[in-house]
């Protein structure tokens, strides 16, 4: 294990960057997933049914999450939207999932 090397590599430090990154976009888009919530929260409760395109948009908005939350974690290589289509929420989530093959090699 040489710490120096991996501290030049530049691919290290550019996954920190986009770490950084989509953990400021997971905040804000936390904020969003919560008023998605609280209007329809209010929509079922005035008209008693949910509204469909946000009940469409809430489920790619949590695949999203799902996406963020592998790759800041390290589960998944593949970086989330907008370097990857934006989910569908029939589209189960296309992670690359990191085995020990795959950490030694990046």
């Amino acid at each position: 294990m040489d710490i120096k090397a991996n501290a030049k590599n530049p691919d290290v430090w550019l996954r920190g960057l986009f770490i950084v990154v989509f953990s400021v976009i997971l905040y804000f888009v936390f904020g969003i997933l919560f008023l998605l919530v609280v209007f329809q929260f209010v929509t079922k409760v005035v008209s008693g049914k949910l509204n469909t395109h946000l009940a469409n948009f809430s489920a790619a908005l949590a695949l999203y999450i799902y996406q963020i939350i592998h790759y800041i974690t390290f589960q998944s290589d593949t970086r989330p939207f907008p370097f990857s289509p934006w989910p569908t929420e029939t589209q189960p989530p296309a992670d690359k999932k990191i085995t020990a093959e795959t950490t030694e090699e990046t």
